[in-house]
């Protein structure tokens, strides 16, 4: 009787991941199919060196998000795995939206203020306007990390889904509108800021309705001691993802970074391409950790992610090339040759965040500050080296480098906190088989038609993967009880 009620109760475990994760994976879908529709717009109606000022622009919006951020959903994430009631969840959640509010009120307050010496600093002469106009953009982002992350922890996916949607197509009208009528880059930035506002607004509804938000009783040192490295560790990933373009802007020009900033746009759908995976486990898998057979379950979510990494790089490695030459103006055309690489580095970035488990076990937030800090100094110190003579080619290459460093740092780092048996040996056969034909098609197939070439390389990294077992529900040995891991302190 107790094993049937421990498999039904499992058997709905999977299913309420299969739906939330379904959820995740068509509001994905629908977003970036309407940030695709959009790409021919912009690259219409912005010039390839206005495309380059959007580059260097967004660069800083990346490391504003960092700093509006302030690292508050991992912290969430965190220390909601640790409380083990729902009553003291929402506690945790009440007081996290608090503190993303008030910061984010005086951050914003301090970026009006400060526009015209940040607009100063940057590459590509952006003016006072458009960086205040981020501003507005990045004010909402600790109140919508705060909040679309507790939406992913109590698994409400259709008003996560809702909520996004509703932000891309407003995003999307605004955007197109005030495009046509001759807004040009403010009229991008202006359209991203309303739809922002919109729904940073409708997620603080929901939010205050279902935990409240409270000021009072706030425990500041732990969540300082935790969130602070973590901040200070997501400006050294900056370097990593973002600071190339301001290397760039000066090295090359606007025009050539407005090229490589479209394969960019389409290389980091490797990232998103994981994304529903990611809002599913990425809340959960402090909770799941601590659980019976929580470290082997962990292992086998994580090997799962891996696959979906890799049939997520030949995707873009392969069909990139051709949405480039359907979408795009020639001058953009010759971002083709850089998307499997760019592919690839997004891939690396991925097995990254999935390795590094362990590394947020410890009170504080400091071994992901320095995993992350490695990494910085190694790409800065290889931008210094290889930007300068070899342009986008050197930027590419530092970037690559400096992100397989750092994952193999992470990795070795994490399991000494946590040793989760991750089965490499039936992984690396998957990734070798990605990489083959990936490398295959690029080789015997001329530009325009490399695509045909994920007819036969994803349907085989999936099938080797299958085959595998990889992709296989983890399922505990019958009849025990399973291994619990000791929680950390609060």
């Amino acid at each position: 009787m107790l094993s049937r009620l421990t498999s039904r109760i499992q058997s709905f475990g999977r299913a309420a991941a299969v739906r939330e994760s379904a959820y995740y994976a068509i509001g994905l879908i629908a977003t970036r199919a309407v940030s695709l529709l959009m790409l021919p717009v912009n690259t219409h109606f912005l010039s390839v060196s206005e495309y380059g000022r959007l580059e260097v622009l967004l660069a800083l919006a990346d490391v504003g998000a960092v700093v509006f951020g302030l690292a508050l959903p991992t912290t969430l994430s965190r220390f909601v795995g640790t409380a083990e009631t729902w009553e003291k969840r929402r506690e945790v959640c009440a007081h996290i939206f608090a503190v993303a509010i008030l910061t984010s009120a005086v951050l914003a307050a301090a970026g009006f203020a400060a526009a015209g010496e940040i607009a100063k600093l940057l590459p590509g002469n952006p003016n006072v306007t458009e960086v205040r106009i981020l501003v507005v953009t990045l004010s909402m982002e600790g109140l919508l990390g705060v909040g679309l992350t507790w939406l992913r922890i109590r698994g409400a996916a259709a008003t996560f889904f809702t909520l996004s949607m509703v932000r891309a197509v407003l995003f999307a009208s605004l955007s197109a509108t005030l495009l046509v009528s001759g807004f040009g880059l403010a009229g991008v930035l202006g359209a991203g800021a309303i739809a922002t506002v919109v729904q940073g607004v409708a997620v603080a509804v929901i939010v205050l309705r279902e935990t409240g938000v409270r000021v009072r009783g706030i425990d500041w040192w732990p969540l300082t001691l935790f969130s602070g490295p973590l901040l200070v560790s997501a400006l050294a990933m900056f370097a990593l993802g973002s600071l190339d373009r301001w290397f760039l802007a000066d090295a090359v020009g606007t025009a050539e970074l407005g090229v490589y900033g479209v394969a960019v746009r389409i290389g980091i759908m490797t990232a998103v391409l994981l994304q529903p995976f990611h809002m599913w486990w990425f809340p959960k898998r402090f909770i799941v950790l601590y659980e019976p057979h929580g470290v082997a379950r962990s292992a086998h979510v994580v090997g799962l992610g891996l696959v979906i990494i890799m049939a997520a790089a030949v995707a873009v490695s392969l069909g990139g090339p051709l949405v480039i030459q359907l979408l795009t103006p020639a001058a953009y055309h010759p971002a083709i040759y850089l998307i499997p690489w760019i592919a690839l580095i997004y891939a690396v970035q991925e097995v990254a965040s999935l390795l590094e488990l362990g590394s947020f076990l410890r009170r504080d937030g400091f071994v992901p500050l320095a995993t992350n800090a490695f990494g910085a100094a190694v790409v800065l110190v290889l931008y210094w080296l290889l930007i300068p003579p070899y342009g986008v080619s050197g930027a590419i290459a530092a970037t690559l480098i400096a992100q397989l460093a750092r994952t193999v740092v992470i990795h070795l780092v994490s399991q000494y906190y946590v040793r989760l048996p991750y089965d490499f040996g039936r992984l690396s056969l998957v990734a070798a088989v990605a990489a083959a034909t990936t490398a295959a098609s690029f080789a015997l197939l001329p530009g325009f038609w490399v695509f045909l070439g994920g007819l036969v390389a994803l349907p085989a990294t999936v099938a080797v993967a299958y085959g595998l077992r990889l992709l296989s529900p983890y399922r505990p040995p019958p009849g025990e009880a399973g291994p619990v891991l000791a929680r950390p302190p609060a």
